[in-house]
């Protein structure tokens, strides 16, 4: 009824933000419970070395038999869509054809079948082009954001050609086409894992049985969920730090995969999140100073346990005395680093409390001058309070608008700590107790000579007045 009640151009319009609408949606990120698909591309080498013998049977045979079983018991699986890509089998090693791979079996569900009946046809005969085999590959998954693109290399040599296939997956995965490769080698020489773990999580199968056993490993983790747990240890080791906020990021490419904000359950325990146990993840605890740990890699169907030392306590900045100028607690600002280090961790108000790491901090209080407070304890629990001591105030009023510095009276020598505002006619500046002098001129004098100089000492907590 309502479709009649609209006109045909009213409809041609509905229509076009309709598709607009799912174009935007398209192109957002899906969260992972909004995974659609799991798309599995089996990349197969078929180069001449695949026909050698391996254990009773030959290499390729296995590799047959072991993906088409494969293909058998994910046939079943409604949310998992195959594909096969083979390289080295069109043309003989000696042509050297570094473009010799082709997608033979594109991707669709419950088409173990077909998979299955190709590998049968594959006759090793060509060189081994990875490189351009996994570039290739970029375009054998659909253009779909709401799948999981996983690609299972099986090969028993390295790169033939002049590619850098290492370069090509992190490409890819830094792209998002797929997500870190699971490269499997058929009883590789041990000196070839830096030039294969590059690629992917790289597993070495030095029988038959074993690649069995790694090809039903890989499956599992691509179709399992894997979740973690992160205990933030305080000082006695027990798991009670929390309120955190965390990132997980792809460790190869450095994509943001997961924000969390830590929490403890009901029960007393850290809460526990959901990972895909596909990817390997660099951790990122937003302390103060912040927490890395690398290269975490989980199991499917598991929860993994992650202690990591993150004993936090207190530190507060206040002044020593009464402020006679309100302005001042909201002026003064206080740089914290860790004790010896040149990088700002924060900079904090004046009365804030803000939780750190325990241990030594480095304070720069923003004051004029500047004072520098060495090696602050901050303790697990407990709040370190430091007194900042209290400044004083300079009232200057000027009979004409000017240029001019206060000078900090350091020994013999004047260092400039603040330049007055050349279009106003009063001021008022907070400065620590000390001993200044005023060098000021008149923008409508035209003679230096016409400079005014005036020293003057600056008392805590009381305030000095200045007529220029």
């Amino acid at each position: 009824m309502l479709i009649r009640a609209i006109s045909g151009n009213k409809i041609f319009i509905a229509i076009l933000l309709a598709l607009f609408l799912h174009s935007q949606n398209s192109l957002s990120q899906i969260p992972a419970n909004q995974i659609t698909v799991t798309r599995i591309l089996f990349v197969l080498d078929a180069s001449s070395s695949m026909m050698e013998a391996w254990s009773n049977t030959s290499k390729i045979t296995t590799a047959r038999k072991i993906i088409g079983d494969l293909a058998d018991s994910l046939s079943g699986e409604p949310d998992v869509q195959l594909a096969l890509r083979v390289y080295g089998h069109q043309f003989p090693s000696p042509e050297n054809n570094c473009e010799d791979t082709k997608l033979e079996v594109p991707f669709a569900s419950h088409n173990a079948i077909t998979v299955k009946n190709f590998l049968n046809t594959i006759k090793p005969k060509g060189i081994t082009p990875i490189a351009y085999s996994l570039e290739k590959s970029a375009d054998d998954f659909p253009h779909d954001v709401r799948s999981r693109n996983v690609v299972i290399l099986v090969t028993d040599g390295v790169e033939s050609c002049t590619g850098d296939p290492c370069a090509i997956s992190l490409k890819l995965q830094q792209q998002r086409i797929f997500l870190r490769p699971f490269v499997i080698g058929l009883n590789m020489n041990p000196a070839s894992f830096e030039s294969m773990n590059c690629i992917g999580t790289y597993f070495n199968a030095e029988s038959p049985d074993a690649l069995k056993s790694i090809m039903k490993t890989v499956v599992d983790r691509v179709l399992s969920s894997g979740s973690v747990q992160v205990n933030l240890l305080d000082k006695d080791g027990k798991p009670l730090e929390t309120d955190v906020n965390m990132t997980f990021t792809d460790h190869a490419t450095g994509i943001v995969k997961y924000n969390f904000y830590h929490t403890i359950t009901d029960r007393g325990v850290a809460d526990t999140m959901q990972l895909d146990p596909v990817s390997e993840y660099d951790l990122l605890i937003h302390t103060l100073p912040s927490i890395k740990v690398e290269h975490l890699v989980f199991t499917s169907n598991k929860t993994e346990v992650v202690n990591v030392p993150a004993s936090q306590g207190f530190l507060k900045i206040v002044l020593e005395g009464k402020t006679i100028n309100n302005n001042l607690n909201s002026k003064i600002k206080v740089l914290v680093r860790q004790a010896g280090s040149d990088e700002t961790l924060i900079v904090q108000n004046l009365n804030e409390s803000i939780k750190f790491l325990s241990g030594k901090y480095d304070l720069e209080v923003l004051t004029l001058p500047r004072i520098q407070i060495k090696n602050v304890d901050v303790n697990q629990s407990t709040t370190s309070t430091v007194q900042v001591p209290l400044p004083g105030v300079i009232s200057i009023s000027k009979t004409y608008q000017g240029i001019g510095s206060v000078m900090l009276q350091d020994g013999d020598a004047l260092v400039k700590i603040y330049q007055l505002n050349e279009n106003s006619n009063n001021e008022t500046i907070g400065l620590q107790a000390g001993n200044y002098t005023l060098i000021f001129r008149s923008k409508f004098s035209k003679k230096s000579t016409e400079t005014i100089t005036k020293k003057f000492q600056i008392k805590t907590g009381e305030t000095t007045s200045i007529k220029l």
